[in-house]
């Protein structure tokens, strides 16, 4: 697959192609279902498939306050749209000068000049141009006039419900794992590198892999059974997110305990698959009151685990 970002597309001349258009946070069914008619349609064509995505999300720009927290970076909703069969990723940097371009721009230049389109696939809902003044209808006249069909699909959906990323942070931010793995079509990850942190959980009893997330959606503070993949393994996982308030400690942090596990892992890859609440987190009146709960969750996180494989 390539990537390429808006720049480097004014330099590139691709053969005919089919592309999608949208900021797919998340990679969720509804978009799966929008690439996947852009990777047939393309085969169909004998064209390349390619995928339009926007970094950072246009909200980040207007309004940063109300601009949701990622469910994938850049990188991963890349590795994603590519296991869906796409040949081009474009990667269109949302600055205030784009953000100004006419609807004209992104029809005419992009796709008919830069991507060569031979079809448009987008939701119903997709918006484009300075104020948002281009829509789907707006798109599909000027491609009648530069030779390229538009379609636009309409809402996926699961218990009557339209599949969104607003939808997934909300299952996340109510612990309903399953529901976001559902909406996903797969397990909700954190990935990242493992990173030092304070070692108090060592010095607890129970030391703790530290991980800087590239996600930002994270679920609310508390302690969860999980999964940690680090190494090309699999272990059950006490993870905790929060503050560390016992400490008085005020960043919110993500870590796990690997049960059966012990080793040095600083640097290392991992992976967190969140799959049931614990506890939510409250601040102890001892480290020593701490310890003996965390000693409690793990005898939890074992009868919630061993549970799963029946």
């Amino acid at each position: 697959m390539i990537i390429v970002t808006d720049t480097e597309l004014e330099n590139e001349s691709f053969g005919s192609s089919v592309v999608t258009v949208g900021n797919f946070d998340g990679v969720h069914l509804g978009h799966k279902a929008l690439v996947a008619q852009a990777v047939k349609r393309a085969k169909e064509f004998r064209a390349i498939a390619a995928v339009y995505t926007f970094d950072p999300h246009p909200l980040r720009l207007f309004n940063p306050a109300q601009c949701p927290p990622t469910l994938t970076d850049f990188t991963r909703k890349a590795e994603l749209l590519e296991e869906l069969g796409a040949d081009v990723v474009v990667r269109a940097r949302f600055d205030r000068d784009y953000a100004m371009r006419p609807p004209s721009w992104f029809s005419r230049h992009v796709l008919g000049e830069r991507l060569n389109a031979v079809e448009v696939w987008i939701g119903e809902d997709f918006v484009f141009g300075k104020n948002r003044t281009g829509d789907v209808h707006t798109l599909a006249e000027e491609g009648k006039e530069l030779g390229y069909g538009v379609h636009w699909l309409g809402a996926v959906t699961i218990d009557g419900e339209r599949i969104s990323s607003t939808r997934v942070r909300e299952a996340i931010a109510v612990k309903n794992f399953a529901l976001a793995k559902r909406l996903l079509g797969r397990s909700y990850l954190l990935h990242g590198a493992i990173v030092h942190g304070e070692a108090r959980g060592r010095g607890l009893g129970y030391p703790t892999a530290n991980l800087l997330a590239h996600e930002e959606c994270l679920p609310p503070s508390g302690v969860y059974a999980g999964w940690a993949s680090v190494r090309n393994k699999r272990y059950i996982a006490a993870i905790n997110v929060g503050a560390n308030p016992t400490f008085g400690a005020e960043k919110v942090t993500v870590e796990a305990h690997l049960l059966d596990f012990s080793d040095d892992l600083y640097g290392q890859a991992m992976t967190l698959e969140f799959v049931k609440p614990i506890r939510s987190e409250i601040a102890f009146a001892s480290p020593r009151a701490l310890a003996k709960q965390i000693g409690l969750d793990v005898v939890e996180l074992r009868r919630v685990m061993e549970a799963l494989k029946r």
